[in-house]
């Protein structure tokens, strides 16, 4: 009887990190782990087992890993500073409080060219650094979709087989 609850309520925790995918304020794949490491927990490790556990947990950090290093290469492609990178971090949170076109694309580029005029850069220059800005953001945005599928996916398959 208590199985199902844990089930809906891991399922709960993982589809929050979804949703956390496209809100930053979220943190979405450590929630992804989370419901997996949850559901093992309270079914003592016999239906979601330790290696499973390990596989997603390589997963998630890799995940991690690889969404801070697109946003880096996405922003040093174009020599774009410390402060360009801070300002599409704020502008896409300010942006996830107005939708998703906002959190994804106009936040992070309006955010990113408001500091960089901010530093005294011209605007032609902070709109090319933006885009390149957007594309990591993008792209890691894009991986971390995928790997949360996989995992959510992933984790069905083990629980309900």
């Amino acid at each position: 009887m208590e199985q199902p609850l844990y089930f809906a309520f891991a399922l709960l925790i993982m589809l929050a990190g979804m949703v956390g995918i496209f809100l930053p304020f979220i943190p979405s794949m450590p929630l992804i782990w989370l419901g997996v490491f949850f559901y093992g927990l309270v079914t003592d490790f016999t239906v979601i087992d330790n290696s499973f556990l390990v596989f997603a947990s390589l997963l998630v950090l890799a995940t991690i890993f690889l969404d801070y290093l697109t946003a880096l290469w996405g922003g040093k492609r174009f020599r774009a500073s410390l402060w360009t990178i801070f300002g599409a971090i704020v502008g896409g949170l300010v942006g996830s409080l107005f939708g998703l076109f906002y959190a994804l694309i106009a936040g992070p580029i309006l955010g990113a060219v408001v500091a960089e005029v901010v530093r005294g850069h011209d605007a032609a220059f902070t709109y090319r650094a933006k885009r390149y800005q957007v594309v990591g953001f993008l792209g890691g945005t894009i991986v971390k979709v995928a790997v949360g599928i996989a995992i959510v996916g992933l984790f069905l398959y083990e629980t309900l087989r």
